[in-house]
């Protein structure tokens, strides 16, 4: 079983980007975690190409959907689509303030491993992302990395 290890988190928010910092702080063992904040940069970063040459491959994508220059849907489009099969595989939790059911369905059709809303209440944005941690963390199992 490959362990969850490295995150990449793809977020504009700053204050979203610190409520997943400190989700995360207390994780055992400690997840490395990647932050680009546009969909381009996305790409580039899983793709390893431009300054993210050498960039690590994370274990598991964080992905909100209303991103600038990029939406979510889009990146997740385009990783689906990918030839490299690690990034096709690559599983991606999208994770944003959209409760549209067109959202969710729509994410699902692009093949996200996972929809989660954000909620608005801070102890309810921890418990949620500690829950989403310790099922990727504990319980799903995940691709082996290339």
């Amino acid at each position: 079983m490959t362990p969850l290890q490295r995150l990449l988190v793809v977020e504009d928010s700053e204050s979203d980007i610190e409520l997943l910092r400190e989700a995360l702080s207390d994780t055992e063992p400690d997840i490395a975690l990647d932050v680009v904040r546009h969909g381009e940069d996305a790409l580039s970063f899983l793709r390893r190409e431009g300054e993210f040459a050498g960039a690590a491959h994370p274990d598991l994508v964080v992905l909100d959907l209303n991103l600038p220059r990029m939406g979510g849907f889009e990146v997740l489009r385009a990783l689906r689509e990918d030839v490299d099969p690690r990034l096709r595989r690559l599983p991606v939790v999208v994770f944003t303030t959209s409760t549209t059911p067109t959202d969710v369905d729509k994410a699902y059709d692009l093949h996200a491993s996972s929809f989660v809303t954000k909620p608005t209440a801070f102890t309810s944005y921890l418990d949620t992302v500690r829950a989403f941690r310790e099922f990727w963390l504990r319980v799903a199992r995940l691709p082996a990395s290339a």
